[in-house]
């Protein structure tokens, strides 16, 4: 059995036997996500959580199993809120592609006030244990970018070259790798402030060929 299986089978069986008390768990992921806010995130451990969440130590491990469960569970949490602000704002927007450039900065901006925990999935979690984590799909925000995507290929707007997984790759590719690169160079360049020159760069490379 792979050291990945392993950890997915193990968080799978805490999550079954242990009765999880939402206002509990949302104590825990807050302090956690302040505790990275303030300090260097691969020195914390339980010890530290324990301590501003005011639980025990016992309470994390029957909750999470490890501390990069926590740590996933947390990154969870900061994606979801963004998947809360894109249905949010493309409301009221009918243009196919004036959605896909509001979605596009939207996301540029939300990584950008979000650096601190852009970290968690670039030198904490290892990518392979949270591809085997049901956050790794990110359902909520796939479906409205899904449906986004959908609506500009039925206009004609978007390309039906390939189906709509593929233009959301890229996309994704696009954003994740500005998010990336801007906490590897440390740059001061904001990516959300030029999110439209950005932006009409990736729709020449997804829009329906003229």
């Amino acid at each position: 059995m792979s050291v990945e299986n392993s950890k997915a089978k193990s968080k799978a069986s805490v999550k079954a036997s242990v009765k999880v008390r939402p206002l509990v768990k949302q104590r825990i992921e807050e302090a956690a996500m302040k505790l990275i806010a303030e300090r260097d995130s691969s020195t914390l451990a339980f010890n530290d959580v324990t301590k501003v969440a005011h639980c025990s130590l016992q309470t994390l491990y029957n909750y999470y199993g490890s501390i990069e469960n926590l740590w996933i569970a947390c990154g969870d949490r900061v994606l979801s809120a963004l998947s809360d602000r894109l249905i949010d704002h493309l409301q009221g927007l009918d243009d196919p592609k004036e959605k896909c450039r509001k979605a596009f900065w939207l996301m540029l901006d939300f990584f950008e006030r979000q650096e601190r925990s852009v970290e968690l999935f670039m030198s904490i979690v290892h990518f392979q244990a949270w591809m085997q984590d049901e956050s790794f799909h990110q359902r909520k925000i796939s479906h409205v970018m899904l449906n986004l995507i959908e609506e500009g290929q039925v206009s004609g707007e978007l390309t039906n070259e390939v189906d709509k997984v593929a233009i959301l790759d890229i996309v994704y590719g696009v954003v994740f790798r500005f998010a990336q690169v801007q906490q590897i160079r440390r740059t001061k360049v904001s990516n959300a402030a030029r999110a439209n020159v950005l932006f009409e760069m990736v729709w020449r490379a997804i829009a329906t060929p003229k």
